[in-house]
């Protein structure tokens, strides 16, 4: 038995990411989760492969569009195997300028269709490579044809559940409906993954998981104002512009990106509202928490929390981290 919900793993230190995730495996936490920015998924996803025993481990996300898919599947294969099958592979298209400027990737045209793409063939090179048998795809954004090629052990298992993040419908679509499950993104309100998101399921099988930013304390308005970095950090992005945009936090939003821009954190973090944390985070004492955790049940499968993390020192991090595994410890 778990609790149902995961947690998101800082990737500041491997020191914190050891502390978090052995609490979270002990607390008996369905998953840990590691992102994809500052450090690869692939490497944080080894190391605690081999420091927990029961709790799934998995990425959110992975770029699904800078690694060729044959490496992409043999890692999460070889991940799958040293956990003893406790992987869950989370991928994301990533933005725009990250694969274009800092992976040099330029094949980054219709990525939804390619995603659908991408999660045919890996689904393919794991059957084949598990099987032993030839692997031959072909579509308009991938070709391959690996023969004569059987790796002298087994993989673990067949298929490892493979689910994508998404904002948009065209991605959500796929994510809810191709593959295993649908990850949101801490800019996902509630509203949003009830209005835009679960009317898109048609596939009753599909996962549906979300990341929630949450600050467990007694004084609520710290608890808001350490989330406000945060929320301005993802809001920068166009790509998330849409769930702000619905809510009517558009002009707030413009304001961030501008202070941003001119390197200006403190105006960042100023023109973050109050409202905005109420819709993309969850505050207050462990009372209050709860009660917005059994609301997002009845619409996810599976909540994951993450403690507030940019333009806060590591001291805070590390108590919201802690309240987060203390309240919701199951035995």
């Amino acid at each position: 038995m778990n609790n149902n919900l995961g947690i998101i793993l800082d990737p500041n230190s491997f020191k914190n990411i050891k502390e978090v995730v052995k609490k979270a495996d002990k607390y008996n936490f369905h998953s840990a989760w590691v992102t994809e920015l500052y450090r690869s998924s692939f490497e944080q996803l080894t190391f605690i492969a081999e420091i927990t025993k029961n709790i799934k481990i998995g990425s959110a996300v992975t770029l699904a569009f800078v690694r060729s898919p044959l490496i992409t599947a043999i890692s999460a294969m070889d991940i799958d195997s040293l956990s003893n099958g406790r992987l869950i592979l989370g991928l994301g298209s990533g933005a725009i300028n990250t694969n274009r400027k800092w992976h040099g990737s330029e094949n980054f045209d219709k990525p939804s269709e390619r995603m659908s793409s991408l999660i045919k063939i890996l689904k393919n090179i794991q059957k084949g490579l598990y099987n032993g048998h030839d692997i031959e795809f072909a579509d308009k954004f991938h070709k391959i044809e690996i023969k004569a090629f059987k790796r002298p052990f087994k993989a673990y298992r067949e298929q490892i559940p493979i689910k994508i993040a998404g904002i948009g419908p065209k991605m959500s679509n796929i994510a809810l409906n191709e593959s295993d499950g649908y990850l949101g993104h801490v800019v996902c309100s509630k509203e949003y993954l009830k209005n835009n998101i679960i009317p898109l399921k048609k596939n009753k099988g599909s996962h549906v998981s979300s990341i929630i930013l949450c600050a467990i304390n007694r004084d609520k308005a710290q608890a808001t104002k350490d989330c406000k970095g945060t929320i301005a950090f993802y809001s920068i992005v166009k790509a998330y512009s849409e769930p702000f945009v619905q809510l009517g936090f558009g002009s707030n939003v413009e304001r961030i990106r501008r202070a941003y821009f001119n390197k200006d954190i403190d105006s960042m973090i100023k023109n973050v509202s109050d409202e905005m944390v109420e819709k993309f985070a969850i505050v207050g004492s462990d009372d209050e928490v709860n009660d917005e955790i059994a609301k997002y049940k009845k619409i996810l499968d599976l909540p994951i929390l993450t403690a507030p993390h940019y333009y806060l020192n590591e001291e805070k991090l590390e108590f919201y981290q802690n309240q987060i595994l203390e309240t919701f410890k199951f035995s």
